[in-house]
C-alpha cells in the first residue's frame, strides 16, 4: 500500500478542517452563499497556514452542486471529481517552475474557453511571486478583466514583492501564523484516529517547534511515529530527534551568564554540544527563557503570556530576581543577533563560545586582571630601571591633579560609582567602565571609548537620573555629562612625551 504523509492524508477538505482562520473562512463561506465571489484573490501567509487547501476548498465550494451552507457538499459528483483529481476546470500551477512569460501567455489563451463541468474555472497559482516581471504584464491585463466563468487565487508568503498593480487587483486575505492550542489540538484529533499514545507535553513540544505551521507539525509528528514503537512516542525520544537541550541546562547556562562564570558557561555549552544539541536550538530556548524571565519581572505574573511550564516558572523567577530588565533585554537582544549569525556559520560553536564571554563579562571592569599578568607586567617594568623615573614622575603628576579634582568637590569617581551601584547595579557598573574627565561642584564629565557601546548607551539612557545622584551626594548645582570618544594608543608613551617633549622620546628594541 502506498505511504501518504501525514500532512497529505489529513489535510482539509472541507472549511470546517481549516483552522486558526476563522475570519478569512467566514468571510469565504458568506460570497459562496451570497454568491459575491470575486475574480482575484490573494491568500498570503507563512509556510503551512493553509493558504492552498482554503484556495482548493474554496474552488470545490464555488463549484458544488450543493453549496448552499458554504462548505461542499463532498457527495455530488462535482466534488467527488475535484477530489480525485479528475476534473479540468480546477487548475494548479507552481510559479516557481511556471514563472515565465510564455507559460502565462498560454494560461491567458486557455482561460478563454468555458469549464467542462462545474460553474467555474479555477486557477490557483502557488508561490505568485516567483513570477518575472514579464510575466506578471502579461498576467495583469487577464487579471484586471478576466472572462464571468474565471476565478483566480493566488497563493504566496512573500506579497511584498508583488507588484502593487497586481495586488490593487486581488482581495487580499492574511493567513496568520497558527497558535499552539490550534495545533495541539489538530495533532491529539490525529493521534486519536491513528490510535497513537502520546503525551500531552510532548503534543506541545511538537506544536512549539513548528513555528505556528501545521505542516511542520505533521511531519515532525511523522518523524516521532517512525522512531516509537507500538504506537507510543516517548518524550526524551521527541527532544532527542529536535536536538534540544533539557530545561535544566538552559537554565543553568542562564545562570552562569548572570553570575559572570565563564569557566562554568563554557563547560555547560561544551556537555550540551557534545551530547548532539543544536546551537541554533539551544540559542532559541535561551531567548524563549530570557524573555519569559523579562515577563516576570515587568508583570509578576505569568497568566498566558509564559512559554514556560508551570512547573518551571517558579526557576525563571528566582533566576529574574538576579538580574535586571536592561540586562536582560541586552542578553536577548545579542542572542537574537546571534541566532540569525549562525544559520550561515560553520562554526556555530564558536560563535556561541564568543559570545558566551561577551555576555558574561557585560559589567566586569577592564582593569580587572589576572595574578600572572599582573607578575608579568611588573617584571618587565622591573627591568627598564630608566622608565622607573619617567612613572612616578607621570604617576605623582596624575595624583596630583586627582586631588586638585576631589578638593573641588565632596565626593571622588569611585565613591559616586558604588553609591549608584547600591540602588541601581547595572547603571552604576556601567558608569565605572568610562573614564572619569572630570568632578569638581560645577562638574562631573565621563567619557567612554567607542567600542564600548553597551556602557555608554546604558549611562546615556539614565542620565538624568545620575545627574540627580550627582547633585545629591556633590553639589545642587551641579550637572552630568558623557561622551564617546575614540579608543586610546599606548597612554603611558603619550604621557613620556608630554613630560619630556615629542622630540626626546624614541622607541627602541631591546
Amino acid at each position: 500500500m502506498e505511504h501518504i504523509a501525514l500532512y497529505r492524508r489529513y489535510r482539509p477538505t472541507n472549511f470546517s478542517e481549516v483552522i486558526g482562520q476563522d475570519n478569512i473562512v467566514k468571510i469565504l463561506k458568506n460570497q459562496i452563499i451570497t454568491e459575491k465571489i470575486g475574480h482575484a484573490y490573494l491568500f498570503s501567509g507563512t509556510r503551512g497556514t493553509g493558504k492552498t487547501s482554503a484556495a482548493k476548498i474554496f474552488a470545490k465550494a464555488v463549484n458544488c452542486e450543493n453549496h448552499g451552507t458554504g462548505e461542499p457538499c463532498q457527495k455530488c459528483e462535482t466534488c467527488k471529481a475535484i477530489d480525485n483529481n479528475n476534473i479540468m476546470d480546477i487548475v494548479e500551477i507552481d510559479a516557481a517552475s511556471n514563472r515565465g512569460v510564455d507559460e502565462i501567455r498560454e494560461l491567458r489563451e486557455r482561460v478563454k474557453y468555458p469549464p467542462t463541468v462545474g460553474s467555474y474555472k479555477v486557477y490557483i497559482i502557488d508561490e505568485v511571486h516567483m513570477l518575472t516581471t514579464e510575466a506578471f504584464n502579461a498576467l495583469l491585463k487577464t487579471l484586471e478583466e478576466p472572462p464571468k466563468h474565471v476565478i483566480f487565487i493566488l497563493a504566496t508568503t512573500e506579497p511584498n514583492k508583488l507588484p502593487t498593480t497586481i495586488l490593487s487587483r486581488c482581495q487580499r486575505f492574511h493567513f496568520k501564523r497558527l497558535e499552539l492550542k490550534d495545533i495541539y489540538s489538530r495533532m491529539d484529533y490525529i493521534c486519536t484516529e491513528l490510535n497513537v499514545q502520546i503525551e500531552e507535553k510532548t503534543l506541545k513540544l511538537i506544536a512549539k517547534n513548528a513555528d505556528g505551521a501545521m505542516r511542520d507539525a505533521l511531519s515532525i509528528l511523522e518523524q516521532c511515529l517512525s522512531i516509537s514503537d507500538d504506537n507510543m512516542v516517548d518524550y526524551n525520544s521527541v527532544k532527542e530527534l529536535l536536538g534540544i537541550s533539557g530545561d535544566q541546562l538552559v537554565y543553568g547556562l542562564i545562570e552562569n551568564i548572570i553570575h559572570k562564570d565563564i569557566h562554568s558557561a563554557l563547560n555547560t555549552l561544551e556537555q550540551a554540544y557534545g551530547n548532539g544539541k543544536e546551537i541554533a536550538q539551544l540559542v532559541n530556548q535561551m531567548v524563549v527563557c530570557l524573555r519569559d524571565m523579562l515577563i516576570l519581572k515587568v508583570t509578576n505574573s505569568s497568566d498566558n503570556l509564559m512559554e514556560a511550564s508551570e512547573e518551571n516558572t517558579n526557576t525563571l523567577r528566582e533566576l529574574s530576581t538576579q538580574v535586571e530588565n536592561e540586562l536582560l533585554s541586552y542578553y536577548i537582544e545579542s542572542l537574537a543577533e546571534m541566532e540569525s549569525k549562525i544559520k550561515y556559520s560553520t562554526l556555530p560553536k564558536v560563535l556561541m563560545e564568543v559570545l558566551l564571554i561577551k555576555l558574561c563579562s557585560v559589567g566586569l571592569s577592564t582593569n580587572t586582571v589576572t595574578n600572572s599578568n599582573v607578575e608579568i607586567a611588573q617584571d618587565k617594568i622591573s627591568n627598564r630601571k630608566p622608565i622607573e623615573k619617567i612613572i612616578e614622575s607621570t604617576q605623582s603628576k596624575n595624583n596630583r591633579q586627582e586631588e586638585r579634582k576631589q578638593a573641588k568637590g565632596n565626593i571622588d569617581f569611585e565613591t559616586l560609582c558604588n553609591t549608584i551601584k547600591k540602588d541601581r547595579p547595572l547603571i552604576g557598573t556601567a558608569l565605572e567602565m568610562g573614564t572619569c574627565k572630570e568632578i569638581s561642584d560645577e562638574k562631573c564629565s565621563v567619557a567612554f571609548n567607542k567600542d564600548n557601546s553597551f556602557h555608554y548607551n546604558t549611562v546615556h539612557k539614565n542620565r538624568q537620573y545620575i545627574e540627580d545622584q550627582v547633585k545629591k551626594l556633590i553639589n545642587p548645582n551641579c550637572y552630568f555629562n558623557c561622551g564617546t570618544e575614540e579608543k586610546g594608543g599606548d597612554d603611558f608613551l603619550s604621557r613620556t612625551k608630554e613630560v619630556f617633549g615629542e622630540d626626546k622620546v624614541f622607541l627602541t628594541d631591546k
